[in-house]
C-alpha cells in the first residue's frame, strides 16, 4: 500500500512538473509575453495612480483626528491660537500631498540615465518594490512624519515603475499601430487610478479604517511584483 501511495504521488508530482513546464513556454511566447509585459505595466500604473489619490479622502481626516487628540488638553486656547494651528495643518497637507510630485520630479532625469543603462526590468522592479513598502509604511503610519517618508518613497518609487514602465511598452510592440492602442490602454489604467481611488479609499477608510485600503494595495502591488519576478526574470541574465 505505501508502496502504491508512493507511486501516485511521483505521478502527481511529474504531472506537475510537466504543466509548470508548459506554462513556462507559454509565458516565453513572445505574443503573450507582450500581453502579460502590458498587464504587469498597467496595474504598476494603476498602483501608482490609486495610491497618489487614495489618500484624499483619508490623510486630512486621519491626521486632523490625531491633531484633535494630542491638543484636547488646550480646549481653552483662544481663537487666534486656533486660527494660526489650522493655517499650519493646511500647510501640512500641501506639503505632503506635493512631496511625491517633488521628488519625482528630481528623480526622473536620473531614472531615464538608469534605464538605458540597464534595461527597463530591473527599475520597474525596483519602483514596485518601493510602491510596496511606502504603501505598507502610509497603512502603518501614525504620525505626520511617517506619512511624509511614504508620501516621498512613493514619488521614488513612481520615478522608476513609470518611467520604465512606459519605455518597456514603447520597446515591445514595434508597429506603430499595436504601440498606439498599448499606450492608449495603459494611459487608461492610469485615469482610472485616479478616478477609481477617491471612492475606493473614502468607502474603506469608513468602514474598515485606515490600514485597510493601504494593504489592499500592498497586496496586489507585491503579485505584480511577483508576476514581473516570474515572467521578465530581470536578474536571469545577469548571473
Amino acid at each position: 500500500e505505501s508502496g502504491g501511495l508512493a507511486q501516485t504521488a511521483a505521478v502527481k508530482l511529474s504531472e506537475m512538473g510537466e504543466r509548470t513546464k508548459q506554462l513556462g513556454t507559454a509565458i516565453q511566447d513572445p505574443e503573450r509575453q507582450r500581453r502579460i509585459i502590458l498587464v504587469i505595466v498597467c496595474v504598476a500604473l494603476l498602483l501608482d495612480n490609486m495610491l497618489y489619490m487614495v489618500i484624499v479622502p483619508i490623510v486630512p481626516d486621519y491626521l486632523a483626528r490625531l491633531e484633535s487628540e494630542s491638543e484636547q488638553a488646550h480646549v481653552s486656547s483662544n481663537s487666534s491660537i486656533n486660527s494660526t494651528q489650522n493655517e499650519n495643518f493646511d500647510l501640512q497637507i500641501g506639503v505632503l500631498f506635493a512631496s511625491k510630485a517633488i521628488l519625482q520630479l528630481m528623480v526622473n532625469p536620473l531614472t531615464g540615465t538608469f534605464i538605458d543603462r540597464v534595461g527597463y526590468d530591473i527599475p520597474l522592479l525596483i519602483g514596485l518594490s518601493i510602491m510596496f513598502v511606502s504603501t505598507c509604511i502610509f497603512a502603518f503610519a501614525e504620525n505626520y512624519a511617517t506619512l511624509f517618508v511614504a508620501r516621498s518613497l512613493q514619488g521614488l518609487g513612481s520615478a522608476f515603475a513609470d518611467t520604465s514602465g512606459i519605455a518597456m511598452i514603447a520597446d515591445k510592440y514595434t508597429e506603430e499601430p499595436e504601440r498606439s492602442r498599448a499606450l492608449g490602454i495603459a494611459l487608461a489604467f492610469i485615469s482610472f487610478g485616479s478616478l477609481a481611488a477617491p471612492p475606493f479609499g473614502g468607502v474603506l477608510y469608513e468602514f474598515a479604517g485606515k490600514r485597510v485600503p493601504f494593504i489592499v494595495l500592498a497586496c496586489i502591488c507585491l503579485a505584480d511584483g511577483i508576476l514581473c519576478l516570474t515572467v521578465l526574470k530581470p536578474f536571469s541574465s545577469r548571473t
